[in-house]
Order: structure tokens, then C-alpha cells, then sequence
């Protein structure tokens, strides 16, 4: 099982709470974030096209697809832990994705087999992708009954 994480950004807008996450997400699963370069266009419209066609570019017609968006389902973390169990049984690559400073283009969401909510407020995509991967590493921790979640 393969899972990243695409974000638009640069790797060093990676924190170190971060990259310590990943470490302890890799203990579990194989895991990649992935920085994309985001379009640099102050035209949202355009701009999210542009960042939708090169996530696109990035995933095959069999990789399950996660869009993280506020229109989103919103799930506890025990229910998204064992939702993504499941989902990992059925998948060989999941693909989450977090949209850049205008959101996702509608092509994104339409190719993604899930939505997932962090909330309905409006989050920064470097809070955003923090919450991702906190989210992601509890719900391993919680399918493997470690003491790191706390009911």
C-alpha cells in the first residue's frame, strides 16, 4: 500500500513536527508528501485550473483519490481511522490532495473517489496539511491500538 500526500507548496514549507509525523506515519505504512509547484496566477479561476492539471498529471485511473475540501465529509478520528482501514483493504494507492491558497478546481473534486472535510471553517493550507498528516498518523495509531489516541 501506497499513500501520499500532494500539497501546493515548496518541501521546506514542511515543519518539523511534520516531518517527524511522516517519520512515525512510514512506521506503519510506505508514505510520500509531495510538494507541487502551485500556479502563481492571482486569477483563481485560472490558477485552479492550473494546479488541477498538474495534480492530474501525477495520479492514475486506479488511484483512489482523497480531495481534502470544507464541503467535505467530516468524520471523528476513530470513524476515519476505521474508514481509511477499509479503504485501504480495497485500494493499492491512496492519493490525498490539499488545494492551494484558491482551493481545489471542480476537476479535482470530480476525479476524487472521496471528499474529506477538516471542518467547515476555512483553514490555511499549511494548517490544512498538518491536520492531514495528524489525522493520517492517529488513524494508524488507533487501527493498531497504541495509547497515542485518547478517547
Amino acid at each position: 500500500m501506497k499513500i501520499k500526500l500532494y500539497f501546493f507548496g515548496k518541501q521546506n514549507d514542511v515543519s518539523e513536527r511534520e516531518k517527524e509525523l511522516i517519520r512515525r506515519i512510514n512506521f506503519r505504512k510506505t508514505f510520500d508528501i509531495i510538494p507541487l509547484n502551485p500556479a502563481g496566477i492571482k486569477d483563481a479561476a485560472k490558477a485552479k485550473t492550473k494546479e488541477s492539471d498538474l495534480f492530474l498529471s501525477k495520479v492514475d485511473d486506479q488511484d483512489y483519490v482523497i480531495a481534502f475540501d470544507e464541503k467535505g465529509t467530516e468524520m471523528t478520528s476513530p470513524e476515519f481511522s476505521q474508514w481509511l482501514e477499509e479503504t485501504w483493504v480495497n485500494e493499492k494507492s491512496v492519493q490525498f490532495v490539499i488545494g492551494g491558497a484558491h482551493g481545489l478546481d471542480p476537476k479535482i473534486l470530480k476525479r476524487a473517489n472521496y471528499i474529506l472535510g477538516l471542518g467547515k471553517m476555512t483553514w490555511t493550507k499549511d494548517l490544512c496539511r498538518h491536520m492531514a498528516l495528524e489525522q493520517i498518523y492517529r488513524a494508524l495509531e488507533i487501527r493498531h491500538g497504541s495509547s497515542f489516541h485518547k478517547a
